[in-house]
């Protein structure tokens, strides 16, 4: 499973998710102290609203018993609860660098937003139980802490990315929908090593793919599911790719051919390292699918743009700090996360 982050300043996840119902704690007592970061105390109170927010999260897609499944990171495996833990910590410390910045950058809050994130805060303190305050203390204005940073670091994130001037042609967007029928010059043996064909092989499939193009010219009854039937075809299929997806995957000077093709438009035979090739174009340029390509480019693009701006602000923000070394992990591990059968699953102190 691939692992989902929280990301809340930059999806804005936490205004609405809040609502859900959880708790935490303001007082900043020493053993409610999860970790020092730049001049500030994070409390467990604080770490329990975010870790609820993703709990409910993860659970509604996942199902409960996600927290004890393993992922593998690097050459370790971890389960995808200590994994969470890493990444909220992470989401915190993003807000609070991008918070610090606010001031700078002459970003506030109007006191309509405040007025808004006041009753956001007051419904969902209304909304805890008895017990939820006595096990987390609770309050309001941690509540209304939270979701201010959180609406404040997003209007910095938007801010910095609004600013990059980044722009990506239609062309280079461009998503293309083909037929391709390959006549392969290779074969996959059991053991999973690839044994190219001789010349006088790849010769043969030249020749059946010539007659192939031949009988779809000459025989209007011929469809492409007779041909690769008849040719006993094991790689045919439609793909829909861009530009930078068909070079790597064919090499630039085929690319350049399949790019080159109208709707309905059938290809010569053409030679890849694959073997031999006959496309067919169902659709060279898909409108709806382009324009979710550039804004997918483009915001991949601003938030590499942003990443490197942030490294520098948290450098400044607090350069020494260490998860392995500043994190309560026992503190941490308090966070009721539970398995698939409602029980609360025990937490590992152990983080490498």
């Amino acid at each position: 499973m691939r692992k989902k982050k929280i990301e809340l300043v930059i999806i804005g996840m936490i205004c609405a998710l809040l609502l859900c119902g959880c708790g935490g704690k303001e007082q900043e007592k020493a053993d409610s102290v999860l970790y020092h970061y730049g001049d500030e105390d994070i409390t467990y109170g604080e770490y329990y609203i975010y870790a609820k927010t993703i709990e409910e999260d993860y659970q509604k897609s996942y199902g409960s018993g996600v927290w004890s499944l393993e992922l593998t990171i690097g050459d370790e495996k971890q389960s995808v609860r200590d994994v969470t833990i890493r990444d909220l910590i992470s989401d915190i410390n993003r807000v609070k660098v991008l918070v610090a910045q606010a001031e700078e950058m002459q970003i506030s809050l109007s006191d309509s937003e405040k007025a808004e994130l006041e009753n956001q805060a007051a419904a969902f303190y209304s909304g805890l139980t008895e017990q939820d305050i006595s096990e987390t203390e609770m309050s309001r204005e941690l509540i209304q802490k939270v979701m201010i940073e959180n609406a404040l670091a997003r209007k910095v994130y938007n801010k910095v990315i609004s600013e990059y001037d980044f722009e990506i042609s239609e062309e280079e967007a461009r998503m293309t929908t083909f037929f391709d029928m390959v006549f392969a010059c290779y074969e996959v043996k059991e053991d999973g090593t690839v044994e190219e064909y001789t010349e006088e092989k790849k010769a043969a499939q030249l020749q059946r793919a010539n007659e192939a193009l031949s009988s779809l010219a000459q025989d209007e009854n011929m469809t492409y599911d007779m041909i690769v039937d008849k040719y006993d075809l094991q790689y045919a299929d439609s793909y829909t790719m861009a530009r930078a997806e068909l070079v790597e995957e064919y090499g630039e000077s085929v690319a350049d051919k399949i790019l080159q093709m109208s709707d309905g438009e059938v290809s010569t035979v053409i030679q890849s390292e694959y073997g031999y090739h006959i496309f067919k174009m169902l659709k060279a340029n898909d409108q709806e699918l382009t324009q979710k390509n550039q804004e997918m480019i483009v915001a991949e693009k601003q938030k590499e743009y942003f990443a490197g701006i942030y490294a520098e602000w948290e450098k400044k923000y607090d350069s020494g700090f260490n998860f392995a070394k500043d994190v309560n992990i026992e503190l941490a591990n308090r966070f009721p996360f539970a398995d698939s059968k409602g029980e609360v699953q025990e937490g590992s102190t152990e983080q490498n």
